[in-house]
């Protein structure tokens, strides 16, 4: 066998003998042919290209064209700042949002409004995980904020999960922003009314298998989420599968729209996702982690690394490929959602249930190939809720042609029942890099006051435990998963400090027990996140519940503005029908029968429901209902929102370094308080002197 490898660009030298493998790649698993060494410093120079020849096993010859060069600059960015991009955005949206504003606030509220841009508050828009049911109703909350002039005061809006399919579904429309989201929600409602199943067809899953293959011959790791994103993009981006996440910075430059932010985890094989998990952040501008200070062109993720220099360029990922690993919990138990199951199985368990019960384990199989799906015992596999595809598996107890074509591609792995190897994976552009012990997520954490680090908020002390760990430098690939499996709300993307937000405007659409229990859960876990990171955060009040019952929203603020300057204030949101069964628009009430028609309904208690989190098809009518509902909720909590921007303006007027993690402001914040202790020192002594001279 005679192989040519030709072009060994940027080849990065850490040590002077170089390892060469050379593996045989299968669809299961890659065969290891063969190992051996070069010794670069006696064989080749800087700047100078040779071909060298390699024996493996006294069997194999190996043609190499070799190229050593010392590289300049890498193409990670190593930083805790926000990119040049985003700086140069948010002057932009400032002025934006402070016309915004003022238009929001009317005439009669001028005086209340931002005077400069300095007095402009920085709000962001947040969206939690939930499947469809977050998708539908971020959809329904986007046309709202987008009606009433709310999101032309926005700087952020970020989402995790369900919510981000509705903000890729958003961003990457060609007609976004002229084209609002009262058209582009119809548009959605008609491709969410079709079961996913329609899309399996012959010619689809081939063109799919092929895509896939071309993926994994040119070196990247394939998983089942490149399978699922590819269904999830068919479904909401139908007409537009080539489009790329950097494609949106054309929708955010000039500023003319608040800027996307999307999350993932990276999670390790062996530790629970609760207790170690790194936020990766997406945005048209980087993909990074805000943690260790690493950021890249969104261009080059899941290119080949080490050091921090690409090694091996692949093309920009597709956007449907970010939506499988954004919403990637889904793709676990793939079965839920298209209604087909094991045989020799019927769970009792929820889907809900089932979700909670994921772990990283269950995601990630062996990192020894890049196909992970290992096989499970048949107790352990997923059930089903469609009764009819059950009993038609249950006579045929064979695989359906579906199976088969897709195990063309993963060879004999049991796809369709098991949940190993289900995590998206990509190279680990961390590769070969020396980490710190410690990472400041907040260049501010010297200035949190003693009782924000002392308050206990979540009782299970096994969550985030391990978040101080740091990534594997020396895996070759990483694993990145949905960021739910940790906490359903993506605060950690608006709460990186040098972002300074003033105002978070949250909408949480995660499933509850009932529609009368508690909505506070993913608050209360974002809140000991950031306790734990060192970051502001106002203390969630949980015995509001008890004093006010269940609202549409609850509004969370800095105890004491003037000591807390860096401290958001939260707007959160719940799904829940409350004055939605009587009202059809903010004080209006419904009078005849076809108003009252379908609108008293529950989310979460009704057996029934068309709102569970695998449900992956939703009628019109479902679709409407839920859309609405969420529209109604935030168009009924207009006026909060105001006025906590306005509340918010007064801050930024007494306060002008508020929020603010500039050098000279972190500085000056680190003297003052210095100056303040030893000014309280030398009272002391001066007292003390005092108190020796008193005559007895």
């Amino acid at each position: 066998m005679l192989v040519t490898l030709a072009n060994f660009k940027d080849l990065m030298v850490l040590f002077e003998v170089l390892g060469i493998t050379l593996m045989d790649a299968n669809y299961v698993m890659d065969e290891t042919l063969g190992t051996t060494s070069f010794n670069i410093g006696d064989n080749i120079k800087v700047g100078e290209k040779k071909e060298f020849s390699f024996i493996f096993n006294n069997v194999t010859t190996v043609f190499l064209d070799m190229y050593l060069e010392v590289c300049s600059s890498a193409d990670l960015r190593f930083s805790m700042a926000l990119c040049d991009e985003e700086k140069s955005f948010r002057q932009s949206r400032r002025e934006k949002a402070m016309q915004g504003i003022k238009k929001l606030l009317g005439p009669t509220n001028s005086m209340n409004a931002p005077q400069s841009v300095r007095e402009v508050p920085t709000i962001a828009i947040l969206g939690s995980g939930g499947g469809f049911r977050a998708m539908v109703g971020f959809a329904g909350v986007i046309k709202a904020l987008m009606e009433s002039g709310v999101f032309d005061c926005a700087t952020y809006i970020a989402g995790l999960s369900g919510s981000t399919w509705y903000m890729s579904t958003l961003y990457s429309h060609p007609d976004f922003p002229k084209k609002g989201p009262g058209e582009i929600n119809k548009e959605l409602m008609e491709s969410v009314s079709y079961s996913p199943m329609y899309l399996l067809t012959p010619l689809r899953i081939r063109r799919y298998i092929e895509a896939l293959w071309k993926k994994k011959r040119s070196g990247q790791p394939v998983t089942f989420t490149d399978v699922f994103g590819m269904l999830i993009g068919e479904t909401l981006i139908q007409n537009r599968m080539n489009s790329k996440m950097s494609e949106m910075k054309d929708k955010i430059n000039d500023g003319f729209c608040p800027m996307p932010l999307f999350t993932c985890l990276h999670v390790k094989p062996d530790v629970s996702e609760l207790m170690f998990a790194d936020w990766v952040e997406f945005s048209p501008y980087e993909i990074g982690m805000a943690k260790y200070g690493t950021f890249m062109h969104p261009a080059i993720f899941g290119s080949k690394f080490f050091m921090g220099t690409v090694v091996k360029k692949y093309e920009e990922n597709p956007l449907h490929f970010l939506m499988g690993v954004w919403g990637s919990a889904f793709s676990i138990l793939f079965n839920r959602v298209l209604g087909v199951t094991s045989s020799n199985n019927q769970s009792s368990t929820t889907m809900e249930e089932e979700l909670a019960q994921i772990q990283a384990k269950h995601l990630i199989g062996n990192d020894s190939s890049d196909s992970d799906d290992e096989s499970q015992p048949k107790e352990d596999r997923i059930g089903s809720e469609a009764a009819d595809m059950e009993e038609e598996i249950q006579r045929n107890n064979q695989d359906s042609w579906v199976q088969r074509m897709l195990k063309t591609l993963f060879s004999d792995t049991a796809l369709f029942n098991t949940r190993e190897g289900r995590a998206g994976k990509v190279h680990n552009f961390m590769l070969g890099l020396n980490l710190n012990t410690s990472y400041p997520l907040s260049p501010l954490c010297d200035f949190v006051t003693q009782e924000e680090e002392d308050e206990e908020v979540v009782t299970d002390p096994d969550e985030f435990e391990r978040i101080y760990e740091p990534l594997d430098v020396k895996s070759k690939k990483i694993h990145v998963v949905d960021s739910g499996l940790t906490f359903n709300l993506p605060y950690p993307l608006i709460l990186r400090p040098q972002r300074a937000i003033d105002l978070i405007i949250s909408f949480d659409f995660s499933a509850r027990p009932s529609d009368s229990s508690p909505p506070f859960k993913e608050l209360l876990l974002a809140e000991k996140w950031a306790r734990m990171n060192k970051l502001p955060f106002p203390k969630i009040d949980t015995k509001v519940f008890d004093r006010e019952g269940l609202k549409e929203c609850y509004i969370f603020k800095p105890k004491n503005p003037m000591t807390e300057k860096d401290c958001p204030t939260i707007i959160h949101f719940v799904l829940a029908n409350i004055n939605f069964r009587h009202y059809k628009a903010p004080g209006v009430k419904r009078e005849s029968e076809k108003e009252m028609e379908n609108v008293d309904f529950d989310i979460f208690d009704d057996a029934d429901s068309p709102y569970s989190t695998f449900n992956f098809q939703y009628s019109n009518k479902a679709f409407t209902l839920l859309h609405d509902l969420m529209e109604f909720n935030t168009l009924n909590n207009i006026e909060l929102i105001k006025d906590a921007i306005i509340e918010s303006i007064k801050y930024r007027r007494q306060n002008p370094s508020r929020c603010s993690v500039s050098l000279s402001d972190v500085e000056y914040r680190r003297l003052k308080k210095s100056l303040s202790f030893d000014g309280l020192q030398s009272r002391r002594k001066r007292h003390a002197a005092e108190e020796q001279h008193k005559p007895m």
